[in-house]
């Protein structure tokens, strides 16, 4: 079994899947895209001979599977608090957020047996559902171990 492979199955499967049994652990959000976006480490390491450099198999990887650069985003975001690069879709990690939930919305706002569940406000004022960008890239990186 490769080092990519083990990471994967002993680190980045576990930690996606607490978060997708989870889905408003804002936490376990981060942390999954922590692993994820680490996962491209481990598979660089073992690729080296097709991608030169990390940030090539990043652009590569960003062309196959759009939500990974939100998983990236997301990730250097929860590391560094705030991001600088010009193509960076988030620019802070106040922007890893949930919808609020019946008793978090103010009165009047919050519905019953409403979902909450971890959003990321990009910067272009949209908002996405976490969840679903967490299930493509850790189907990406499944397809690609295979």
């Amino acid at each position: 079994m490769t080092r990519a492979t083990n990471f994967f199955i002993s680190t980045v499967k576990p930690t996606a899947d607490e978060f997708l049994s989870d889905l408003k652990n804002i936490r376990r959000g981060r942390l999954a895209a922590i692993v994820l976006d680490h996962m491209a480490e481990y598979w660089w390491w073992e690729n080296k001979e097709k991608f030169s450099e990390l940030s090539m198999l990043r652009a590569e990887l960003t062309k196959s599977c759009l939500e990974y650069s939100i998983i990236r985003d997301v990730s250097d975001a929860s590391k560094h608090c705030l991001l600088t690069r010009s193509s960076a879709k988030l620019s802070s990690s106040e922007q890893i957020t949930r919808t609020p939930g019946l008793f978090d919305a103010p009165f009047g706002w919050g519905v019953f047996a409403e979902a909450a569940e971890v959003i990321v406000t990009l910067n272009d004022r949209s908002s996405i559902v976490f969840a679903p960008v967490v299930r493509s890239v850790l189907l990406m990186w499944e397809n690609l171990l295979r």
